[in-house]
């Protein structure tokens, strides 16, 4: 059963120069590698959901709207608890995604889903199954010199499907953030 989630995704150009800028500290880490096509900011975390339930999540997704999102992207930084490096936006640009994230996790309530309803905090995930013990002579966050800038205008419904190498993430659709005038 395939596993889904909604997010904002990075243009193909975004992606290479992130998992660029991270690769050091993902070698130092020797942490599993985040692919540049799996990369997503997660606006909120479904879970397994039934195929033929996933119709209702696109209607969820039709119907919430947000603004368009700006994320500054400027800082490495490790999580403990999930043993996983982010790309994390330093700068707090996020309120109008931090509330969109919540619109579309209580709409999913309301369709009668559960989804894992957290706090939002724009982040990329970079490298999996970190050493914590490299990890801990660090200073976090890191800084890096240039900043990722995501515009988004668009959201996305995806699936998380494993398979010998790991997790693969798929556009399943996607809709505007906000109306668009015709």
């Amino acid at each position: 059963m395939p596993r889904f989630f909604f997010a904002l995704t990075p243009a193909p150009e975004q992606r290479a120069p992130l998992v660029s800028h991270a690769a050091t500290l993902v070698a130092q880490m020797q942490a599993q590698p985040v692919s540049a096509e799996n990369l997503h900011v997660t606006l909120c975390f479904v879970g397994a959901v039934e195929e033929e339930r996933a119709g209702a999540l696109r209607t969820v997704a039709a119907e919430v709207r947000g603004a368009c999102a700006t994320l500054n992207f400027d800082a490495f930084d490790y999580w403990d608890s999930s043993k996983v490096l982010c790309a994390t936006a330093q700068e707090s640009g996020d309120a109008p995604v931090a509330g969109f994230a919540r619109r579309l996790g209580e709409a999913l309530i309301a369709a009668g889903f559960a989804p894992d309803i957290k706090p939002f905090r724009a982040h990329f995930t970079l490298g999996r199954k970190v050493h914590a013990e490299l990890a801990a002579g660090i200073e976090w966050p890191v800084a890096w010199a240039e900043r990722l800038v995501l515009r988004a205008d668009r959201f996305a419904l995806m699936d998380s499907r494993r398979n010998d190498a790991g997790s693969v993430y798929s556009v399943v659709d996607s809709w505007p953030l906000y109306e668009t005038e015709t």
